[in-house]
């Protein structure tokens, strides 16, 4: 894309990113004088009519979506030999950025960019779509972090069909299925998802190797080391959901998006309790936490705590009156007064 006017309207200003199959420009719409992002259909691409009907297709049909963590596309068409989309302008930088210079993310890090995704995967999902290439390139991070996921529907056929040459760096994100040749399903993205996760919290994606090949054959028949070894600083609760996640048959996975979704929510919702805990005085703590406090106490002074909670007789001696010891003679006066009347009666009967 020379310095042209694309369809006598989008302005090219730099190159931004070159994939398998596009190439990705920053752009000036001089109708609307605002920036957006316009991906080219290679060249050698471009002159197949089935990849122009994919390309052009999937984004249509992404086109009628509308949901804040995906990005928005704008238009679809063709100049002279160029097939292009055009895509909204996000200002920021991509997850592969972010891990470049912070990994490991901690948990809440990654947690923020994780359940996001899985929102937007799940409202793809639900539409009949799979991204089925998903990567922390495409994983965009505005100023106000908010999360963006973009470059859906580029790819609809199965990996060995796709590219003569796949990059090294898509071997990294693969679910099984497509290291086979499989065509993506939506059980394919929650495993890629599961890998991003695991690379965040790791700082180094689950499977390496020294080509192609070899990692996809990792992906197929080899398990990550665990997530508590790569970073002992994640919770092993945690640990458990992203090893899920990266579970070699789709159906040991997490069934969609959403039960990702609500199972990092909830391990969220928990870790906070957690927390709150931690932080907050034993006087602030709920009722239900008092017997806790009455078990440790027991266990700290178990003769203390007993003595002070149940007096014994000798120290109720100590204190005060011996109140068994009243009791016992208030009985016997009143038996003693109660024989009065008898000996009244016997001594006017026999000596009066």
């Amino acid at each position: 894309m020379d310095e042209i006017l694309l369809k006598g309207r989008y302005r090219q200003l730099a190159e931004i990113g070159r994939g398998e199959r596009t190439v990705t420009y920053k752009a000036q719409d001089t109708s609307l004088n605002r920036a957006i992002v316009v991906k080219v259909l290679r060249e050698r691409f471009a002159t197949e009519q089935d990849s122009v009907d994919r390309f052009q297709n999937a984004a249509r049909a992404m086109a009628g979506l509308s949901h804040p963590n995906i990005v928005a596309i704008h238009d679809i068409g063709s100049d002279r030999d160029l097939h292009y989309v055009v895509t909204e302008y996000v200002e920021g930088q991509n997850l592969e950025s972010l891990l470049a210079s912070q990994a490991p993310l901690t948990p809440e890090e990654a947690l923020d960019i994780a359940i996001p995704v899985c929102a937007a995967l799940d409202t793809t999902h639900r539409a009949g779509h799979v991204h089925g290439q998903l990567t922390p390139r495409n994983i965009l991070l505005t100023r106000d972090q908010q999360v963006k996921v973009s470059d859906f529907g580029v790819v609809d056929a199965p990996l060995s069909a796709r590219e003569q040459s796949p990059s090294l760096y898509a071997a990294h994100y693969l679910s099984p299925e497509q290291a086979m040749g499989r065509r993506a399903i939506p059980a394919s993205d929650v495993y890629t998802l599961g890998v991003i996760l695991y690379e965040m919290l790791a700082g180094r994606p689950p499977f390496t190797g020294d080509g192609f090949s070899a990692i996809a054959e990792k992906h197929i028949r080899e398990e990550p080391d665990p997530l508590s070894q790569a970073n002992p600083q994640v919770p092993g609760s945690l640990s458990a959901l992203v090893h899920r996640a990266l579970a070699k048959t789709s159906t040991a996975r997490y069934k969609t998006a959403s039960d990702l979704e609500e199972a990092l929510n909830g391990y969220r919702r928990q870790r906070g309790k957690i927390e709150l805990l931690e932080r907050i005085g034993p006087e602030e703590r709920p009722a239900s936490s008092g017997r806790h406090q009455m078990d440790r106490e027991i266990r700290a002074h178990p003769r203390g705590v007993a003595e002070e909670k149940v007096p014994s007789s000798r120290a109720m001696q100590r204190s005060g009156l011996d109140w068994v010891g009243c009791i016992m003679g208030a009985v016997a006066l009143v038996a003693i007064l109660g024989l009065i009347p008898l000996w009244l009666s016997v001594f006017l009967r026999y000596f009066a």
